[in-house]
């Protein structure tokens, strides 16, 4: 797996990417090209095709949506599984592509972290920021692994007695260290806070993060965690940063796509790109949420459109286009903050801020008032699914709130007039592509 990942660092200058295509042609003359100078690091840590893509599995897994029998015959095999749950979803010598990414990340950001460790950061407050993105993108990439491949940390007796081997290293000779949950948590909160502490206060673009995109991860972080002061904490350094909700009564819901990319409520950029369920029409919304969006809700126009047989399709993407949105939102941020209040015991707090969400989100502000239920946390919890599906969020809420008792199960899909089950624990912690333990049995 390691010669796999050097390989793959090294011929990321050779891609199709404008900055990589600069670096080559102001070093024609290098006879091997490994990344050096901070400059080198600026353009590995902007290389957005790979570092802002995110894992599909999340999506895969989640119940945002359902598929018919023909549709799913004609995805792949991997796809297929995941969309049921089964326990083993990579066949034997089948690659998981989300998987290798996630590593090929936490290698580039060990290279970046290394290379400017043997620069030095002698008051240079560009190395001191490039030091937290990189930072900030292992932690990203760790953070995935983790909703995916470990159970969540109230997740039982067995929490501790599941790892993955994580390479914090750029030393390819190192061995991948077997991390557990609370391993791999305890590292990505040491990263994204000293990442906070030396990152530049606003970044030039989008795909880049700076201090409040890191306080945004703190937040998502710890609401996972389950510490909702902390989370809150840093949700309201988000929400007290220039960032805004869109407001949804301004768009056209006649338009293909209603959103335009890098739009005043994305605070940071991510995406997924697999057509067939991002603009095919292999991917349903699932019924019972899309009953949930009442028509005096903008979103209901403006997220769905209806095929031909009256099915909805996801059109609601922040990204502009087919690709799925999967970054972090300024709404993401307020409903954290709304269900952390809320859990805290802060029902005004929490309440007053899903009522900021519900002011741009529906056309008459009274009738939503009248038909809020008196569970102010169901409350919440309903606007935060109706607000974030298909953003690549609702994997991790569905395990948090299993782990917590909170979610409704078992959740159930049928194919080829079988019902396969959601049902347990277990089944929110994924097994270990063979193909890659056995990449790394062979080079540790």
């Amino acid at each position: 797996m390691k010669k796999y990942f050097v390989i793959s660092a090294l011929l990321i200058i050779l891609t199709a990417n404008v900055s990589c295509e600069k670096f080559l042609a102001e070093k024609p003359k290098k006879s091997i090209l490994v990344p050096q100078s901070k400059e080198d690091v600026r353009y590995l840590l902007d290389y957005y095709t790979t570092l802002n893509e995110n894992p599909l599995l999340n999506f895969t897994l989640s119940d945002d949506w359902i598929t018919t029998t023909p549709n799913w015959e004609g995805l792949n095999p991997w796809f297929q599984n995941s969309y049921l749950w089964k326990e083993e979803i990579f066949a034997h010598g089948e690659r998981s592509t989300d998987f290798s990414r996630l590593h090929r990340k936490v290698f580039y950001a060990n290279i970046c972290l290394d290379i400017l460790g043997k620069i030095g950061g002698n008051g240079d407050s560009e190395v001191s920021s490039l030091r937290g993105e990189a930072l900030f993108v292992r932690a990203a990439a760790l953070f995935y692994l983790a909703k995916l491949f470990l159970p969540h940390p109230d997740g039982g007796p067995d929490t501790d007695n599941m790892q993955i081997p994580i390479q914090l290293s750029a030393d390819v000779n190192a061995k991948a260290e077997w991390m557990t949950i609370k391993n791999i948590l305890d590292r990505i909160e040491a990263d994204l806070t000293e990442a906070y502490s030396v990152i530049e206060q606003k970044a030039a673009f989008k795909t880049r993060p700076d201090k409040v995109t890191v306080k945004a991860l703190l937040s998502r972080f710890y609401l996972y965690s389950g510490n909702y002061g902390a989370s809150l904490d840093a949700a309201n350094s988000v929400l007290n940063s220039t960032y805004k909700l869109l407001n949804y009564a301004e768009l056209s819901a006649g338009k293909p796509y209603p959103f335009t990319l890098f739009n005043e409520e994305s605070i940071y950029y991510g995406y997924h790109s697999n057509y067939l369920v991002t603009d095919g029409p292999a991917s349903y919304i699932n019924p019972d949420l899309y009953a949930d969006y009442v028509d005096n809700d903008f979103r209901k126009q403006l997220f769905f459109k209806l095929d031909a047989g009256g099915k909805p399709l996801f059109k609601g993407s922040y990204t502009g286009g087919f690709s799925l949105f999967t970054g972090i939102t300024y709404s993401e941020i307020l409903l954290n903050a709304a269900e952390s209040a809320v859990r805290l015991g802060r029902i005004d707090e929490g309440m007053g801020l899903l009522n900021t969400l519900a002011q741009k989100r529906y056309k008459d502000l009274k009738v939503w008032t009248e038909n809020i239920g008196p569970d102010p946390l169901e409350t919440v919890m309903r606007e935060r699914r109706r607000e974030l599906v298909f953003r690549g969020t609702r994997w991790m809420d569905m395990k948090r709130l299993a782990a917590k008792g909170e979610l409704q199960l078992p959740i159930s899909r049928e194919i080829r007039g079988v019902v396969y089950r959601l049902e347990n624990d277990r089944q929110f912690t994924l097994s270990l592509p063979l193909f890659e333990l056995e990449l790394e049995n062979k080079f540790n």
